[in-house]
């Protein structure tokens, strides 16, 4: 339906959607449709041995770790920069990295989520 081919993009894709329509228009199938697919991928990634990797521990000594001193009032970061969690229910709050890409090509980073409520993470360049 048009509800879906307009919705079911901007939730696989991470976005946000509000949606009013009338019944049978395909609202449910809207938010439904994306949940069926990611845990589809999900679970037939974990079939196929490409299921997440552990997180770093603290013991490792990384060469990218996130700032302590340049993030949002209140966004904690643990002392090594390899954590960081809101403090703040109702506003977006973030912190940046301890160094800048430098260079061109593809570039990707991994995010391991431990603790509920919604999170989202992004990547941003000046």
């Amino acid at each position: 339906t048009d509800v879906q081919a307009e919705a079911i993009p901007l939730i696989l894709g991470g976005g946000d959607v509000l949606m009013a329509a009338e019944t049978g228009s395909g609202k449910t199938g809207a938010f439904c449709l994306p949940i069926l697919q990611i845990v589809w991928e999900t679970l037939k990634d974990l079939e196929s041995g490409k299921g997440p990797t552990a997180a770093p521990t603290p013991s490792a000594s990384p060469t990218w770790t996130l700032s302590v001193w340049d993030r949002g009032h209140a966004m904690a970061v643990t002392p090594d920069g390899l954590r960081c969690q809101s403090r703040e229910q109702k506003e977006w709050h973030g912190c940046r990295a301890n160094k800048g890409v430098v260079g061109s090509g593809k570039y990707y980073y991994e995010a391991t989520v431990t603790d509920e409520g919604l999170c989202r993470v992004g990547w941003s360049t000046l």
